[in-house]
């Protein structure tokens, strides 16, 4: 850990800051003035960063942070509150593109929110007449309304409505106007909480008319209502089916009012029988009303105002999150509990009704966002890397670009994103300066300032000249010097003086100079030359930055040299995608401090046991579920409260993070347990090649055998090893495992430089406690040693738990013990079984007994009894229900198979609540690992050092927690330490 403070710090303030940075647990802590913070600004806007997970979603930097003159006709509004609507919902969670709101892709990163309330540059409310949060949605979805009304629906006096959504805001504003211009109103709700509010919010509507939004029932509820005619009028906001059976509603001569976006972005079919009764479809969209005429605009705010007067519109109630809270109002909307608005609170409003606002800066993730009044330099622009980094700045706001390139423009795919920025109003120059000369780069930079200040500049510019080091020459090493370490150090002298606005002077470097690469001396050579220049630039006060990339597989050279789309492996890094380049661009160019950094991807994915948990907990925190303990794994998602807004963010998270792909059907039936086991079998089927990286868990790790009828009930067994039995050698006792028999340790035995015995937990089988079971096996022990040798004692796994205890008491009756822990420690047995201990009993014994089980049949055979033995009432139940399922298919010894059950289950009940209380022990202490642990959240010495005096020696070995005894390393290991 890495602490940095200021020169001005008092030697007593360091001693306090240094108590708490150590607490934070951080790589490197810096302060000088204050602990840095992450980016704070006034304009800001809301996106998801993954598309389709709202837990992603970010307040990111917006680009009013350049104080550029507004055009007359655009107004800077302070928002103090914004409203969240349907639209938004489905843009976040992936239902509803970005260009079905917008087809100008500068627009298409920032399509959350539309309704607001705050304060203009006056001063005054801007968005509505009244004052606090009801002017957001009051405004809002008064106009869409009115919209509804004056340009497409038109109420009238009499007619009957059907309104979907009816406790929604623009179902109660729809409603309002309806029951206002005299009309008959039909209405659908998600819940009967939602009924019984619009019964005594609109006690004009008739129960009867009050119909369900989750099915089609409403459609024989208009139908019934109406003396089968239909309604005049629809006003929907549901899709699919629901939308075809709203159709099936309207009367001859109706009109169908769409307010929804899924439909109309997918196109959806409806049945031309919709003219043949002469009927209207008219799609409303509040967010296209910016654009209409100004006239239109104009008819629909003086109606807006004359509503409010006469009060056909009226505050709603609201629900409101702080800003800080969005992911949750995004999850509360998306589930349709609410009713009125769901807005989220920007900045606390003043008392006053004229009033400035006050300046506030909130947190936010940094963007890089281009002057549009200033020039942006690409050297080798016109490369796959330099176009996608160009079309980057376009989208961020560059006007001026001028890009570099030996031969200009050679394909007509370049031709063509060019006259693409060209259509955004940007001017795009291309230079064919040669940058490897001085007086090149003085021209470029001539050229950029005639357009305007230069800004930035990049350097993508390469030429490759691979060879083995043995057959580089001058010439190789000069020409990939030329467009990097040349060019950068011309642009570094002539920018010093030339262009005294500059604010970024970035060059891209490679991987190949940071980690090396066989075959590229001379081009990592280059880049090095590039970062120490650009380390020089910083010790002066200049910007520059040195970005070490890794292979980018879809654009640029190790796209165009590679034969098959495949994905390789380079220098031990993995291809990455160019989105992902220019997402982290962001993070690179914001931060200060360091020089030279890198974006790669490691090619060696550590697979963590904790991945099936994760897919559980994914899917609850979408349901907005917290307490596990509150429901059973084994509960169906619908159960559960999956609706179609949560059920495609959860479809999109199992394909996305988990490469799970599920039907409709099956996720009407799926269960969280059914799909921590698919991603289990999933991991395991992936990684076919290497079975020691199995992701297992529980008590499939914790036991692999259950041990032989005759050979349990003994108190010991000398197992095999490398001596013979009369020859003279060194004494070991194994303490094993949780099934507490000798048989699963032949294969360690047999490579063991030693007499081996291996205790058996037949004298502890009624032992309730971790304390009593030590004490039982200790006459065992004295048995079979004496006080005059060091007693050798490899504990494994549960086995570790109960051998620790029984060391304590050897030592306190004088014996001398040297520990050697294969895979276990007290804190990592409790670590491995906590998920379990965390779940209800039923599921607990549930798994144990299928566990047990699979020693039998197959596991496909296992999963279909699991729900019969989930719900037994007791244990006893469940074994005996165990014991008849095996009798069906093999013989076996029932009393056993009882026994065996009952002995594991009281060992795992006792280590529940076991929490070590010995004295630190004196003995020597090794622990053997193996590589792929079974949890990440645990101490590399598995906590064993808050137990012994000594320290925790310990070494890592091919395997898993299960496969490691097998590894002929580990015995040698232990044979080289036994005394």
């Amino acid at each position: 850990m890495c602490i940095c403070y200021g020169r001005n710090q008092s030697n007593k303030f360091k001693k306090h800051f240094r108590r708490r940075s150590l607490k934070k647990n951080m790589a490197v802590n810096t302060f000088t003035a204050k602990w840095d913070k992450c980016c704070r600004k006034r304009a800001l806007f809301l996106n998801p960063l993954v598309r389709g997970d709202l837990s992603s979603l970010t307040w990111l930097e917006g680009p009013l942070n350049y104080k550029n003159a507004l055009p007359s006709e655009k107004e800077l509004v302070h928002v103090y509150y914004s409203a969240l609507n349907f639209r938004d919902v489905m843009t976040a969670i992936g239902k509803v593109n970005a260009d079905v709101i917008t087809r100008d892709r500068r627009e298409q990163e920032c399509v959350q929110g539309f309704e607001f309330s705050g304060r203009d540059s006056r001063y005054e409310e801007a968005a509505a007449e009244e004052s606090g949060p009801g002017a957001s949605e009051d405004d809002g979805i008064g106009c869409d309304c009115l919209h509804e009304e004056t340009a497409r629906g038109q109420f009238k006096r009499g007619e009957s409505i059907l309104i979907h959504s009816g406790t929604g805001g623009i179902g109660q504003a729809a409603i309002r106007l309806a029951l206002n211009h005299g009309c008959t109103v039909f209405t659908t709700v998600g819940s009967q909480e939602k009924r019984e509010f619009i019964r005594k919010a609109y006690p004009e509507i008739k129960d009867s008319h009050i119909g369900n939004s989750r099915d089609i029932s409403f459609e024989h509820m208009v139908h019934k209502g109406t003396n089968g005619k239909g309604v005049d009028m629809v006003v929907n906001s549901l899709a699919e089916d629901k939308l075809l059976a709203s159709v099936r509603c309207l009367a001859k001569g109706g009109r169908f009012i769409e307010i929804g976006k899924f439909d109309l972005a997918l196109n959806s079919y409806i049945n031309l029988q919709l003219l043949q009764r002469s009927a209207s479809f008219h799609g409303v969209m509040l967010d296209q009303l910016f654009t209409e005429r100004p006239c239109t605009k104009k008819k629909i705010m003086d109606l807006l105002e004359e509503g409010i007067e006469n009060g056909a519109i009226k505050p709603l109630n609201k629900t409101i999150f702080k800003v800080d809270e969005v992911e949750q109002a995004f999850r509360y909307m998306a589930s349709g509990k609410h009713t009125g608005k769901v807005l989220v609170q920007v900045r606390t409003p003043e008392e006053e009704l004229i009033a400035t606002p006050t300046p506030q800066k909130f947190s936010c993730m940094p963007r890089y966002l281009c002057d549009p009044a200033k020039t942006y330099i690409i050297c080798g622009g016109l490369g796959g890397f330099g176009l996608e980094l160009a079309d980057w700045l376009v989208l961020r706001g560059a006007k001026n670009l001028i890009l570099t390139s030996r031969k200009g423009i050679t394909t007509g795919y370049q031709t063509l994103r060019i006259r693409i920025w060209r259509s955004y109003g940007t001017i795009v120059k291309i230079s064919t300066a040669d940058i490897c000369t001085e007086d090149g780069c003085e021209e470029l930079l001539k050229e950029a300032s005639e357009m305007g200040p230069v800004d930035s500049i990049f350097n993508l510019a390469v030429v490759l000249a691979d060879a083995a080091f043995e057959n580089q020459t001058p010439e190789t090493f000069q020409t990939s010097f030329a467009p990097k370490a040349n060019a950068t150090r011309y642009l570094d002298d002539l920018t010093r003086t030339m262009c005294p606005d500059l604010r970024h002077f970035v060059v891209f470097s490679s991987v190949s100079c940071g980690r090396g690469n066989a075959g590229q001396t001379n081009y990592g050579m280059a880049n090095s030359v590039m970062e120490r220049l650009c380390e020089k630039r910083r010790e002066d006060g200049y910007p520059a930055l040195a970005i070490e990339w890794g292979a980018v597989g879809e654009v640029g050279l190790v796209a165009e040299m590679q034969e098959e789309h495949i994905e390789m492996e380079i220098g031990g890094t993995l291809q990455q995608r160019i989105s992902n380049c220019l997402q982290v661009l962001d993070t690179l160019l914001a931060q200060k401090e360091a020089a030279i950094v890198s974006s790669m991807v490691v090619a060696e994915k550590r697979g963590g046991d904790a991945a099936a948990d994760n897919i559980v907990d994914s899917v609850i925190n979408i349901l907005g579920l917290t307490d596990k303990k509150a429901f059973s794994l084994h509960t169906t998602l619908p159960e559960l409260g999956m609706d179609s807004m949560t059920g495609v963010e959860i479809k999109q998270t199992l394909e996305r993070e988990y490469e799970i792909f599920l039907t409709p059907k099956d996720m009407r039936t799926m269960t969280l347990a059914r799909l921590k086991e698919m991603h289990e079998k999933q991991s395991g089927a992936n990684q076919v090649e290497d079975k020691d990286t199995e992701n297992r868990f529980g008590f499939e790790m914790l036991f692999t055998t259950i041990g032989d009828v005759a050979e349990s009930n003994l108190p010991y067994m000398r197992l095999k090893s490398k001596v013979e039995e009369t020859s003279s050698a060194p004494k070991v006792l194994i303490f094993p495992g949780i099934e507490g028999v000798a048989s699963y340790y032949e294969s360690l035995s047999s490579h063991l430089d030693a007499h081996v015995i291996c205790l058996q937990y037949a004298s502890v089988a009624k032992e309730e406690t971790v304390a009593d079971m030590a004490k039982a096996v200790i006459p065992v022990i004295e048995e079979l040693v004496t006080k005059d040798d060091p007693i050798n004692i490899i504990a494994y796994s549960y086995g570790t738990v109960v051998a620790l205890e029984a060391v304590s008491i050897l030592q306190s009756r004088g014996y001398r013990c040297s520990v050697m822990c294969i895979e276990g420690s007290p804190k990592l047995m409790k670590g491995m079984l906590d998920p379990l201990y965390m779940e209800s009993t039923e599921v607990l014994e549930t798994a144990l007994l299928c566990r047990l089980l699979s020693f039998y049949l197959p596991l496909e055979a296992v999963s279909t009894h699991q729900e019969s033995i989930f719900k037994c009432n007791s244990w006893d139940e469940r074994v005996e229900l165990g014991i008849e399922i095996v009798k069906q298919n093999i013989n076996v010894d029932q009393n056993y198979q009882r026994e065996v059950a009952n002995r594991i289950y009281r060992r795992v009940q006792a280590l529940k609540t076991y929490t070590p209380t010995y004295d630190p022990l004196e003995s020597d202490i090794k622990l053997y690992k193996a590589k792929h642990q079974v949890t990440d959240n645990i101490e590399e010495d598995y906590c064993l050092s808050q137990l012994f005096k000594k320290p925790v020696e310990f070494e890592v070995f091919e395997g898993n927690h299960a496969t490691v005894l097998d590894n002929e390393e580990l015995a040698n290991t232990i044979t080289k330490n036994i005394k």
